[in-house]
């Protein structure tokens, strides 16, 4: 524990370090294009660096590859017993999106797999496909909408995973519409969103009874498919530009597909207040702090609330260095079934560092807790990233990373553990 203590404060003395370093390098001929307030160090543009992308007419097509090989030491993030394995792994991703003056549209779409050597049972497959329309009423009005469709896996070293007992990867993907309008009145921005989620989980079986009536099994993860329903309203006050005061709505309706589940239906209240801030292209926030109550049709379970906040500030003490500090909490569903959901927080910090014009070195720390209230269960996971991308030309670099995570503390009954990873890829972009 003192040892994790440790290596985040010597975390935060490496960011001190890059700063220092960047100030004695200097400007590495920075272009001044490349340096317009609040451009940070990872969306920076690199002329000399950049892919070019194919020009399709008034559309522009970007697509890039990666592939990679890496090391897990911990795979199923256990105590004793630890079980290493190797691993391949690549990435594909493509965007097409125009380039018109007025209005948008575009589409996305993202593949990522991991294969083991010879623990095959915990391979995963991610994806992603989207679709985007935004409407230019006038310069201060729009109106956009989105469909997304996307697959992700829950890591088997989560809480979740393996307090319900299972020891793979669980595969789940949500459809996801979204329409969005947003409009300005003299200093009064107004922002209404709708969105919808349709959650569905593979059939992996958490024991119980083989056959129901309906022919589901009765511990199959499917069972706890949900949908999710949510509208919101932000307002912001322009103070000056780059400066807003921010004020959110939001409710959110959780409905389980399963009549068995009806209990774990909810109806979540959110509101928040807080600001955007550009202080001085140096430092810019963006806070919000209030509280959220969740109400469950089940009559067993508790209504959980409570404080609410997210937010992100950035740091730029260099031109060549940028510091940026995350945090949220929510509440988020569970697919155990002696749990329905728990509360999450997240807090992180990233250090980003253009070491030479084409070496970009990061740090990132974080911490991730979660907290269950029925039962009484929490646990804290920290984890370190060092990263390295090496820009041999437009169209190719090489991305490393090292990462280390690990179980802080936890209540009784889950296991505390370490984890190492490494990883190293070639990229190549149009």
């Amino acid at each position: 524990m003192h040892q994790d203590r440790y290596r985040f404060v010597a975390g935060l003395l490496l960011a001190g370090l890059s700063s220092t370093l960047a100030c004695r390098v200097e400007a590495q001929a920075v272009p001044r294009g490349e340096t317009q307030r609040g451009v940070t160090v990872a969306d920076r543009a690199r002329e000399d660096y950049d892919p070019l992308g194919v020009r399709l007419g008034a559309f522009r097509l970007d697509a890039a590859a990666e592939l990679g090989m890496g090391y897990d030491d911990n795979l199923f993030g256990t105590r004793r017993g630890r079980t290493a394995d190797g691993y391949a792994t690549w990435i594909g991703e493509t965007s097409l999106n125009s380039d018109w003056s007025t209005h948008a549209v575009g589409a996305t779409a993202r593949i990522e797999q991991r294969r083991y050597i010879e623990e095959t049972a915990q391979d995963w497959t991610d994806y992603a496909v989207g679709l985007f329309g935004r409407y230019d009423l006038n310069a201060e009005t729009n109106f956009e909408g989105r469909y997304n469709r996307v697959q992700e896996h829950l890591e088997v070293s989560s809480v979740d995973v393996q307090q319900a007992g299972l020891s793979r990867p669980i595969p789940y993907y949500y459809d996801e519409v979204q329409g969005q309008a947003t409009t300005r009145f003299n200093r009064i921005g107004v922002t209404a969103i709708g969105n919808w989620r349709g959650y569905r989980f593979d059939d992996v079986d958490l024991g119980g009874p083989q056959q129901q009536p309906s022919g589901q099994r009765q511990g199959d993860v499917s069972r706890f498919d949900f949908n999710s329903t949510l509208g919101a309203l932000g307002l912001s006050y322009a103070l000056a530009p780059g400066r807003f005061i921010n004020v959110i709505g939001r409710v959110q309706e959780i409905k389980y597909q399963s009549s068995a589940q009806s209990g774990r239906d909810s109806m979540t209240y959110e509101g928040l207040a807080g600001f955007t801030y550009d202080f001085d292209g140096v430092w810019r926030a963006r806070v919000a702090i209030g509280y959220r109550q969740r109400d469950y049709d089940g009559p067993g379970l508790k209504t959980l609330s409570g404080p609410a906040f997210e937010g992100d500030v950035t740091w730029q003490p260099t031109q060549l260095t940028t510091v940026t500090f995350q945090g949220r909490r929510t509440i988020e569903e569970s697919i155990r079934n002696n749990a329905t959901s728990f509360t999450r927080t997240l807090g992180q910090v990233r250090v980003d560092h253009e070491y030479l014009r084409n070496v970009i070195l990061g740090v990132e720390l974080g911490l991730d807790r979660r907290e269950y209230d029925q039962p009484s269960e929490k646990a804290t996971d920290g984890f370190a990233i060092l990263s390295a991308r090496y820009l041999l030309n437009r169209n190719v670099s090489l991305v490393g990373s090292y990462q280390h995570a690990r179980r802080l503390d936890s209540s009784s009954g889950v296991q505390e553990f370490d984890r190492n990873l490494i990883q190293l890829r070639l990229r190549i972009a149009l």
